[in-house]
């Protein structure tokens, strides 16, 4: 005697329900008559068309990935969320619960952008768009976070300070050059964050209007968009270098794009003005003989610095000179006398010259 075994699932879990056995797997039913010749024969034959029910199933799957994310196992979520969707291809929620694996799975190399859009459409689309909101305030989380990501990364700057001193030792005229060009990091982050913006531009601007919530989001991403330019521009700084100003105005404009939609009490949550383009660590050999960036005699060149040479194009045009060529100069020769008494008689004339036309000498915060 043979055990009974469905021969739809290949399940034995039965029970006798209204004189028939009911598959606890898929629901599919046998008569007496029918379980006998399989439990003697080990077959029998199924006629017409059996729905086989397995939510149950998918419930189980979905689950088990849900206990994955809260475990912070992307891929462990995103196979349980797979293994549904082959089971159910429409399944919306087992699109949205794929669409949190992926995001679990980003590594810099890789933030997954492109995986989450197309779960999150798909959840959208199948769920007759029920979960727009959730789909909507995943990819701004997502778009929230990753760009803290890509600003977290940015500001480790310690390696990328040791190869630039290392590569002005080699050949300072192009140790900027050199460094950029070895700096991976900055060359993944620059090659993603357009599609990481793409999450915000996902979400209508009508949304935005009329969801609190969603609102708010996008204004924690506009604030957040100000903070990672401001961290790629520092370590520009850090190669003796800036973002340029078309870059600047670049910038500006994605930040525009971020809060369109925004209720008008919300604009004002960060300004384009706020993304600049600043050399930190300027008036480097004035820094270098004097020895303080916070010094009576600094504070009076920096005043000159911004309101005056940058006042004009023939000034700004001096002031990108200047911090092209001084890092490195100060880099290589700052530390030694020589270069220090070449300077600072000509520094002291310039300074008593701009205090007697009024340039102050008290402490100072610079303009940019």
């Amino acid at each position: 005697m043979k055990v009974l075994k469905c021969e739809i699932c290949g399940s034995n879990d039965f029970i006798k329900q209204d004189g028939v056995f009911v598959c606890q797997s898929c629901g599919t039913k046998y008569s007496v008559e029918e379980a006998k010749k399989m439990m003697v024969e080990g077959t029998v034959d199924v006629k017409g068309t059996v729905q086989v029910d397995k939510t149950n199933e998918i419930n189980n799957l979905l689950s088990l990935a849900q206990s994955a994310i809260d475990s912070v196992n992307g891929e462990e979520a995103y196979s349980y969320a797979n293994r549904a969707l082959e089971i159910e291809p429409q399944n919306p929620q087992a699109w949205f619960t794929k669409m949190k694996a992926a995001g679990l799975k980003a590594i810099l190399k890789d933030l997954k952008v492109l995986d989450v859009i197309q779960a999150g459409n798909n959840a959208i689309k199948y769920s007759n768009g029920e979960l727009t909101k959730d789909v909507y305030t995943y990819f701004l989380t997502k778009c929230l976070g990753d760009l803290q990501f890509c600003m977290t990364q940015l500001a480790d700057t310690e390696s990328i300070k040791r190869l630039y001193d290392a590569n002005v030792a080699l050949n300072a005229f192009k140790a900027t050059e050199n460094t950029l060009a070895s700096d991976t990091i900055l060359e993944l982050i620059l090659q993603q964050v357009d599609s990481v913006i793409k999450l915000r531009e996902l979400v209508p601007n009508n949304v935005v209007s009329n969801d609190s919530e969603i609102a708010h989001l996008v204004g924690e991403v506009a604030k957040q968009w100000v903070y990672y330019t401001n961290a790629l521009n520092d370590r520009f700084n850090v190669m003796g270098s800036s973002i340029n100003d078309a870059t600047v105005e670049k910038y500006r404009g994605i930040l525009a794009r971020i809060k369109e939609g925004l209720p008008e009490e919300h604009q004002n949550v960060i300004s384009g003005e706020d993304i600049t383009n600043p050399s930190k660590g300027a008036c480097y050999v004035a820094t270098a003989v004097y020895g303080s960036y916070d010094c009576p005699q600094v504070w009076t060149l920096r005043r000159f610095r911004d309101y005056t040479l940058d006042g004009s194009l023939a000034g700004q045009a001096f002031i990108k000179t200047y911090y092209a060529i001084s890092p490195i100069l100060v880099r290589m020769f700052g530390n030694t006398n020589w270069f220090k008494a070449m300077w600072k008689p000509i520094l002291d004339k310039m300074v008593s010259k701009l205090q007697n036309k009024g340039y102050d000498s008290t402490p100072y915060n610079d303009k940019y």
